[in-house]
């Protein structure tokens, strides 16, 4: 009798140890490890997203990925509304860690970076974009994305570049990151060009309506003109 529980002891170790490793197996299967490629050769007429760490801030992969994750949404979104979609990178998002610090991104830098308006934190991202680009940096064949982990709010004008700051990648992170995916198409749209509407509407996602993402709309006049446009293909 004291053989055969031993035995079945021993079974049932066994049997819990292959659950165990399976169990281990899956959850890493389900977390590859994140692998960033640099874009070396960006697509003609795609849209190139950075996620910037300011220099004292460290990397964030959760930040990574959700900006990730809200882009490839935003592009699927796009086809609905347009039956036209932008193009990514293969990479999808690059990444690089700033020469400067979290604070710098909203300070007033001088009329060369910051601009002469209040819009620090979007004309010192396009300077940093600038400066890490070099030659490369080209708003005509290229539309910029950048999330910053740098606290920020919303601060795009057409067009170019969409800048989110560290709000926006938080809500991504976070359990409902529907309406802040809608911030992202918003600002995007800025990014290609798209000026904020001279009448509000409830649902119209460059007005009242990106909380309510993806339940909300481009009008008619922000179709064709984005329809327009050799980003969307």
């Amino acid at each position: 009798m004291r053989k055969a529980l031993i035995g079945t002891y021993a079974s049932l170790l066994l049997l819990g140890t292959v659950i165990l490793f399976n169990s281990c197996s899956k959850k890493h299967d389900a977390e590859p490890p994140l692998v960033i490629t640099p874009t070396v050769h960006p697509i003609p007429y795609s849209v190139m997203v950075y996620y910037i760490t300011p220099n004292d801030k460290t990397f964030n992969p959760n930040y990574y990925k959700a900006a990730r994750s809200s882009i490839q949404n935003v592009q699927n979104w796009y086809k609905t509304q347009l039956g036209k979609t932008f193009v990514l990178n293969p990479v999808i998002i690059d990444t690089f860690t700033s020469s400067h610090n979290a604070s710098w991104f909203s300070s007033f830098n001088g009329d060369s970076i910051s601009g002469t308006g209040s819009l620090y934190a979007y004309y010192n991202t396009f300077y940093e974009l600038q400066q890490w680009l070099g030659e490369k940096f080209d708003t005509t064949h290229l539309t910029y994305f950048a999330f910053v982990a740098a606290d920020f709010p919303d601060e795009t004008k057409p067009k170019g570049l969409a800048a989110e700051g560290l709000n926006d990648l938080i809500g991504l992170s976070g359990q409902f990151p529907g309406s802040w995916m809608g911030a992202d198409a918003h600002a995007l749209s800025h990014a290609f060009g798209l000026p904020e509407p001279p009448t509000e509407s409830s649902n119209g996602v460059m007005s009242l309506g990106w909380p309510n993402y993806p339940n909300c709309v481009f009008t008619q006049d922000e179709k064709s003109y984005l329809i327009s446009l050799p980003f969307l293909q």
